[in-house]
């Protein structure tokens, strides 16, 4: 987050050279806080927070160069003792402003999911870098995100997807292209070990949800002995190599896939009951390859590839309630209709915004030989989804972008602290992967829809997270909630 210098420049004792490196001495750590806690632009919500702002090199190689200003916000601890610590939270995003999700309660309506912690710990949030100044420039949209690209078919098209995704970029870099290119997960990462600093800690807790994952495993393989819990909600797999966990995500569609078709198997309401609903799919993503379905309700002709990206996003992030209309909508469209895999008439396709840290840390298609062969690969793992339900379909946005590949996936240090993972049956499977590198970690699953099920307000993750944040004791091995 971009705001007015209000505080002066804070560098870690990184050097170019040291960047991305583990160790960090026990003299980095102040004694105290070194930041100024006041009352927030806005005010503090009904739980009273406290902000501050904390300037940070731009350019973590360059500490004395330009800064830019992170506002953080604090729901200090209200127990009768000493805050014994503090838990630093990420909603994901990437790019959303944790101080207003937590003082607004934007993702959890009429409940502060940190009350019970909050006796006892310090809860902290910050806004990441530059996603404000952007949409303050006009550059990121507050309205609704730009079509996630096509499949290209040719070398033509994988070439002019390339020019459209950089002339798209060059807007907004256009802006700032310095901020611009300092705005991927591991500048952020620095940002969290700057932040850790500031509070006096000689430890993080971190609670990281959905993409703040990526944060936090960035930040784990950075600086694992700055980490004393890490709760992953909801999250993805950045530290398997990308082809191997690419073909994981596949093996995830299609289970989800099959728990689907196991359901229109069994219950006669379903609009599909008695037939081959697998063959069925594959036909109909085969007969919209060959001549894109109408949807006429949004004017708009969907491809096969495009059905499987909305149908991998609905039963992903959809509801089991859903399905009933989800095998009417592919009767429909088998028919000729595909108006029901339309998100809406306006904004049809699937979205996606501006990859500005994505395109950063994940690796994209370099040709479209290549794109080529990793989607036949994935149809061999899954053949009702493939790649489309995967993180190549979002990586043809990275095509072409003017971004280098600074923060690839890798391994978590199996010196890590144990870890807790949490998830939905659609998020459980990618978290438990993460965490399970770590030896003594444990996973929480929940068999039902939903996402970061700690900030939703489940009361069951609630108290297993709390427990694991204040004395570092695991749920046991099969804990469900």
């Amino acid at each position: 987050m971009i705001e007015k210098f209000t505080m002066m420049a804070m560098a870690l004792a990184l050097t170019a050279g040291a960047v991305g490196e583990a160790a960090v001495s026990s003299a980095d750590t102040p004694a105290t806080s070194a930041l100024g806690w006041g009352a927030c632009l806005g005010g503090g919500g009904v739980d009273g927070m406290e902000c501050a702002t904390l300037n940070v090199p731009l350019d973590w190689t360059n500490p004395a160069g330009r800064q830019v200003t992170l506002t953080l916000g604090r729901l200090r601890a209200d127990g009768p003792t000493p805050a014994e610590g503090s838990v630093l939270v990420n909603y994901g995003g990437p790019g959303v402003p944790g101080v207003d999700a937590m003082r607004d309660r934007t993702l959890s309506p009429g409940s502060q999911p940190f009350a019970a912690l909050r006796q006892k710990m310090n809860i902290v949030t910050w806004n990441p870098r530059g996603y404000q100044a952007l949409v303050d420039s006009s550059c990121l949209s507050k309205g609704p995100a730009r079509r996630q690209p096509d499949l290209p078919r040719s070398q033509a098209e994988f070439d002019q997807l390339a020019a459209t995704n950089r002339a798209t970029a060059d807007v907004c870099r256009n802006q700032d292209p310095d901020l611009f290119d300092h705005m991927d997960s591991l500048t952020n990462a620095h940002d969290m070990e700057a932040i850790r600093q500031a509070l006096g800690e000689r430890q993080l807790n971190l609670y990281m949800g959905s993409y703040g994952s990526v944060y936090g495993e960035t930040y784990a393989g950075t600086y694992p002995d700055r980490v004393r819990t890490m709760v992953i909600d909801g999250g993805g797999d950045h530290t398997t190599e990308f082809g191997r966990a690419q073909a994981a995500l596949a093996r995830d569609n299609a289970v989800r896939m099959a728990r689907f078709t196991g359901w229109c198997a069994s219950d006669a309401s379903c609009a599909l009951h008695g037939l081959d609903v697998p063959a069925l799919w594959q036909n109909l993503v085969a007969k919209a390859d060959r001549a894109p379905i109408p949807a006429p309700s949004a004017h708009v002709q969907f491809t096969g590839w495009t059905l499987r990206e909305l149908a991998s996003g609905r039963l992903i992030r959809g509801d089991s309630s859903d399905w009933g209309k989800l095998a009417q909508d592919i009767k429909a469209a088998d028919a000729g209709d595909a108006s029901g895999f339309a998100q809406s008439p306006q904004h049809p396709y699937p979205a996606i915004g501006y990859p500005v840290a994505e395109c950063r840390d994940w690796p994209r298609p370099t040709s479209f030989q290549q794109l080529t062969a990793t989607v036949a690969r994935l149809d061999r793992v899954d053949e009702n989804m493939g790649a489309a339900g995967t993180i190549v379909a979002s990586s043809l946005a990275c095509v072409g972008w003017p971004a280098s590949l600074d923060n690839p996936p890798r391994p978590l240090p199996a010196t890590l602290p144990p870890l807790l993972g949490v998830g939905t049956w659609t998020d459980y499977p990618a978290t438990s992967r993460v965490v399970g590198q770590v030896p003594g970690s444990a996973s929480v699953y929940h068999d039902g829809y939903g996402h970061e099920l700690y900030a939703s307000g489940n009361a069951c993750v609630i108290a297993r997270v709390d427990t694991y944040f204040t004395d570092r004791v695991l749920p046991t091995a099969g804990t469900e909630c």
